[in-house]
Formats: structure tokens, C-alpha cells, sequence
């Protein structure tokens, strides 16, 4: 059975969970190809030959750049067509381990107006024999959008399993501090982001480079990752084959880790995303179902 058909089936035995729907329904996000930036090349460096694993496919191009101006001009171009939908819902299947059990359903959705935002995520899990041990988790991010991506002002989470819990985080921009809800705080680096809002704000790093450094924090800590930029892959989901860019955290051996998968046809948003644990265990994995985004 392949990857696809396992997906299914284990759909089909997932007890019937769905989350609230949002009064207005947006239209599905149409697919095209978004093109990538290619590396630059610096004047007294010959180019790499282009990975024999990484084929041209539509819009996308394996030829090498022939001077940093024609890059600089396609990083912005590029950048423009992947600008985040004003409006938009992504719904994804969550499975424990590779995509396997499924377990319940986790719903983003994304809000613009003018130079601010606000990102909401809800998951809804429950045990595959049972509805009695249903969780549900609630994460909001919210802050400013501005020319280099989404600036956080604050994050909150909030959690209904065993007793109601929630933490909060505050960016305060002009401090340079990160304060945490259960006390303390933190260095503000330029490139902080919650744990939520660094999903969005990929598209805006992919920028030619292998390696993209961003500091990430979960509410209760702040760290600094080094986010490798992989090959481009074929994703089996519910919605069909989906053409992605695999990108992972770099870790030392016995590290838990993460990987994230951005869709090429759907204006770099994720569409796949993963925890795995230090064993190599693969703990958690989300499987995007359904997008759906407006600019209006």
C-alpha cells in the first residue's frame, strides 16, 4: 500500500472530529508553480552544476544565475508572487507518527488588514478509541506585516487538557526584550519569531541561501535554529500530490528535530510538518487537507 493509500485508510477510521467552520468560507487557493530564487554568484566564483536530483519544472529553473543583478531582480519578482494571502484557511490532518494513525484535524488561518496580522491555530485531537480524552490546543500570533515578513508583537497559547492552561508571549520591539508570561525575559534578535508565525514567515527567507538562521520561541523559551533548505519533493496528502520544498532543523545526533514542506504551487505556505524526537521517531505529523485564501 502506498504512502497515499495509508493516508486514506487511516482516515476512514479516525472517529468523527471536526472543528467549528467559520461563518464565511473562502474560495480554494489555485495552484501554480511559484518560482525560487536562484543562489548568487559571486564574480570570481564559478557556478555549482546544478543538483542532478533537483529537475526544471515549470517556472522553476536549474540553470545557473549569470550575475548577482539578474538574481537580485528575481529574488524581488519572486518575492512579490509570494506574498501572503490577505485572507486564508489551512486545514491539515494530524496523524501520530508517519502518517499513519490519524488523530484529529488542526486548522490555521491567516488575517490581514493594512500592516498587521493576526494567525490562529486550533487543534482538535482525539484517542482512536475513544472521545472521552479529546484535547484541543489554541495558538494566536499577532503583530505587524511589513516589507521583510511578519514582525510578532505577541503570542498566546492556551490548552484544555487536564485543567486549562495558557502561556503568553510578549515582543517588545522597542526594549529589544521577550518577556514570558511565566516570568523572565529574553535578548530580542532581529529575527525572532513564535512558534506559529515562523511557519508563515519561510516564504521570505528562501532567498537562494542553503542555510537560514532564525531565532524561534515556544512560549517559554527562545532559541537560535539554523533551518536547512532541502531538494525539492513529491508529497503524498488528501488533496492529492503536491509539489514542496523540504526543509528541516539542524540537529546534533540524539536531538529532536523538525521538518516543514512548503508548497510550490500554493505561494510557499506550509503544506506538511513534522516533530521527531530524538530516537529519530517520528512523534507527530501534520498533512495539509484543504486551502482555501482570497485577497479580497
Amino acid at each position: 500500500m502506498n504512502s497515499y493509500n495509508t493516508i486514506h485508510a487511516a482516515i476512514l477510521w479516525l472517529p468523527h472530529l471536526q472543528l467549528p467552520r467559520d461563518k464565511v468560507q473562502l474560495p480554494p487557493l489555485i495552484a501554480r508553480l511559484e518560482p525560487l530564487p536562484e543562489p548568487i554568484v559571486q564574480p570570481d566564483e564559478k557556478p555549482k552544476p546544478a543538483n542532478p536530483a533537483i529537475k526544471p519544472d515549470g517556472d522553476l529553473s536549474a540553470k545557473p544565475a549569470t550575475n548577482a543583478t539578474e538574481v537580485l531582480s528575481k529574488m524581488e519578482k519572486s518575492a512579490t508572487e509570494r506574498q501572503l494571502p490577505k485572507h486564508a484557511q489551512l486545514t491539515f490532518a494530524v496523524f501520530r507518527g508517519a502518517g499513519v494513525f490519524r488523530v484529529g484535524e488542526l486548522r490555521h488561518q491567516l488575517d490581514i488588514g493594512k500592516d498587521k496580522y493576526v494567525l490562529k491555530s486550533v487543534k482538535q485531537t482525539a484517542g482512536l478509541s475513544s472521545l472521552l480524552n479529546n484535547s484541543r490546543l489554541i495558538q494566536t500570533s499577532h503583530g505587524k506585516l511589513g516589507e521583510q515578513g511578519l514582525k510578532p508583537e505577541a503570542f498566546k497559547e492556551e490548552t484544555a487538557t487536564g485543567g486549562n492552561q495558557s502561556l503568553k508571549l510578549t515582543f517588545d520591539w522597542a526594549r529589544q526584550k521577550l518577556h514570558f508570561s511565566p516570568g523572565g525575559e529574553a535578548d530580542l534578535p532581529d529575527d525572532a519569531q513564535d512558534m506559529l508565525s515562523f511557519m508563515y514567515q519561510l516564504s521570505k527567507l528562501v532567498t537562494g541561501t542553503e542555510i537560514v538562521p532564525l531565532s524561534i520561541s515556544d512560549g517559554k523559551h527562545l532559541e537560535k535554529y539554523q533551518i536547512e533548505i532541502g531538494l525539492k519533493e513529491d508529497i503524498a496528502t488528501p488533496m492529492g500530490k503536491l509539489r514542496a520544498l523540504h526543509l528541516h532543523k539542524m540537529h546534533a545526533e540524539g536531538e529532536a528535530y523538525f521538518e516543514i514542506w512548503l508548497g510550490l504551487e500554493y505561494r510557499l505556505l506550509p503544506v506538511k510538518f513534522r516533530q521527531v524526537n530524538g530516537a529519530g521517531e517520528i512523534t507527530e505529523e501534520f498533512v495539509i487537507s484543504d486551502i482555501r485564501a482570497t485577497n479580497e
